[in-house]
């Protein structure tokens, strides 16, 4: 390591949870992806956290909070959603022998997914590193940032002629948005199942997966529900807060839901709570507008402007392993 990071070490973390999700939250470009409860959270689906970060005259400089799967042959996997954080140029082979080190396997395949806008500088160290695009994303690598810093009135002037008119409209009815105090599991993976039936989508997320968020989560998953005056649920939304941004996490409407744009109203009423939690900063959490265009719309529609992230990049000790890895993961990335 040459330069300003000269005296750079990497090493394994032996602070507490808090203390990680304060560190983390120092870093401008911090993600609840790489905070300690979505690694509590992927650790009930087999990808088990391991927290590394590096030190510069003993400030953290960078963090990574790796999900590993362990696999036969002494081989494991290696997902870094988020992060790591800190300069492209830190990850390197220091950081990579300790990841392999603390996994205790033999052959590594490691992807990660920074999620800082993409810059060609960052590019270019990424690829000096020994990093190369992945074959086969698992995103896009675009998505939305929603300024909620705006009173309700800026916000409402951002969102387009159509969004406004749909949110006026689902206001004409005798429906009823509100927190989700206690978000019942059951109920809102009816929602996913009535808007999956009707889109003929593939599952967009399990009983067991809404368990473990709501568990890992607890108070900082904020769920607003919208109801007809009979008490069903039309559409849900949802949001993960760590400081002072938020995640969009939840997203459902069922077909009935759609016909007084129950959608429109959920997402206002989420915005609003999470302004009056303090959050300042909304990320749409990803958007394709080639392959799931509807929902780009709505999103586009409320005023959210578009972010290029950095993208996913991988490296193995072994080539055979990345084109099998990315194999694998091409046909099974929902689990990922």
């Amino acid at each position: 390591m040459v330069g300003k990071f000269f005296m750079l070490s990497w090493e394994k973390w032996e602070g507490s949870a808090d203390e990680w999700n304060a560190a983390l939250q120092k870093f401008p470009d911090y993600t609840i992806y790489q905070c300690h409860q979505w690694g509590q959270h992927r650790c009930d689906f087999g990808w088990f956290p391991h927290k590394l970060v590096a030190r510069h005259d003993g400030n953290i400089v960078s963090m990574a909070q790796a999900l590993v799967k362990k696999l036969p042959l002494n081989t494991a996997l290696a997902w870094i959603p988020g992060g790591p954080l800190g300069p492209a140029e830190l990850l390197d082979d220091q950081f990579r022998t300790l990841l392999r080190s603390s996994t205790g396997v033999f052959n590594l395949y490691c992807r990660i997914n920074p999620m800082h806008a993409k810059q060609d500088s960052d590019i270019k160290k990424l690829h000096q590193a020994g990093w190369r695009p992945v074959s086969a994303p698992l995103n896009s690598g675009i998505s939305m940032t929603y300024n909620l810093a705006a009173d309700e009135a800026t916000r409402l002037s951002f969102a387009s002629k159509n969004w406004r008119h749909n949110l006026k409209r689902s206001q004409k009815h005798d429906n009823c948005t509100t927190e989700w105090i206690l978000p019942e599991p059951d109920k809102m993976l009816a929602v996913y199942q009535a808007m999956q039936s009707h889109k003929n989508i593939q599952e967009q997320i399990s009983k067991a997966g809404l368990v473990s968020m709501l568990e890992s989560f607890g108070s900082n998953c904020l769920v607003v529900r919208c109801s007809d005056s009979a008490g069903n649920i039309l559409a849900l939304r949802g949001a993960l807060i760590l400081g002072n941004k938020a995640w969009d996490i939840f997203a459902a409407a069922t077909p009935e839901g759609r016909k007084v744009y129950a959608s429109h109203a959920a997402f206002w009423e989420l915005m609003r709570l999470c302004a009056s939690r303090g959050v300042s900063w909304y990320d749409m959490s990803g958007v394709d507008p080639v392959n799931n265009k509807g929902v780009y719309d709505f999103k586009k529609g409320t005023g959210a402007e578009e972010l290029y992230h950095l993208g996913e990049w991988d490296w193995a000790n072994r080539p055979l392993l990345g084109l099998a890895a990315n194999f694998m993961i091409k046909r099974r990335s929902r689990g990922m």
